[in-house]
């Protein structure tokens, strides 16, 4: 059995990202920490993610176990959530089910079957180059990516001496977001880099970071985005895209 209280505007955050990057979430509860490990379907990215039992209101488990639930179904149900609700998340195994209870002005219980999903945390995080690491506020950060978006469907991050680059070309024309590395939260330079990635994969898992985002980059490698939210210490990293 798994029991415990957490603000449901946390909850509804996490899974937001979760649900931007994989439709089924096999998550592992220990005695220290709810975590996930897992890649998308297309198997170019995958998705880090550690919430400490200090993040719960109130945190019960009796034996280490993974639950997979269906992320989609989940949104939902969050989505029925208000900003001050407390909820409890219950496992249920005899049942099959993940109970989902919001308390605010009413109390109301939603249930939600475990599915079968492989557990994942044995897969490993990438080990590539990294050139250069940049901290970088998520508002600038998005800001980038949708000015990229009206010309292409991929963008390209740039480290130079002087700054941080976000460009995009496309049929219609091309646009550039130069920021200074003075502007930037953190700017560390062994080399100057550059790769493309795809621009809905950093679209999607960008639209709910409201802090400070690290990205580790190298030449023509994958990307490694570390932030924060709902309490959770989340990475995703992202494989490049080859021109050819």
């Amino acid at each position: 059995m798994f029991e415990a209280k957490i603000e449901a505007k946390n909850w509804k955050n996490i899974i937001s990202i979760i649900g931007s990057i994989i439709e089924e979430a096999p998550l592992k509860f220990t005695a220290e920490a709810l975590t996930l490990r897992a890649m998308d379907p297309s198997h170019i990215s995958l998705i880090d993610l550690e919430l400490p039992k200090d993040q719960f209101i109130e945190y019960s488990i009796d034996n280490e176990r993974v639950i997979g639930i269906d992320v989609d179904e989940m949104a939902r149900v969050m989505s029925r959530s208000k900003p001050t609700d407390i909820m409890i998340i219950k496992a249920d195994e005899d049942a099959n089910k993940i109970f989902i209870t919001f308390v605010g002005e009413s109390k109301r219980r939603f249930g939600l079957p475990i599915i079968d999903t492989p557990e994942q945390s044995q897969l490993k995080l990438p080990d590539f180059p990294t050139n250069s690491i940049v901290g970088i506020d998520a508002s600038l950060f998005k800001d980038g990516i949708k000015d990229a978006s009206i010309v292409a469907d991929h963008i390209t991050l740039e480290t130079t001496e002087e700054a941080f680059i976000m460009g995009a070309e496309g049929d219609i024309g091309d646009i550039e977001t130069k920021i200074e590395k003075d502007s930037l939260v953190e700017f560390k330079l062994q080399e100057t880099c550059r790769a493309t990635f795809n621009l809905s994969y950093l679209a999607d898992v960008s639209s709910s970071i409201t802090g400070p985002i690290t990205l580790e980059l190298g030449l023509d490698a994958p990307i490694l985005m570390n932030f924060e939210a709902g309490g959770a210490t989340i990475k995703f990293v992202l494989a490049p895209r080859i021109e050819r």
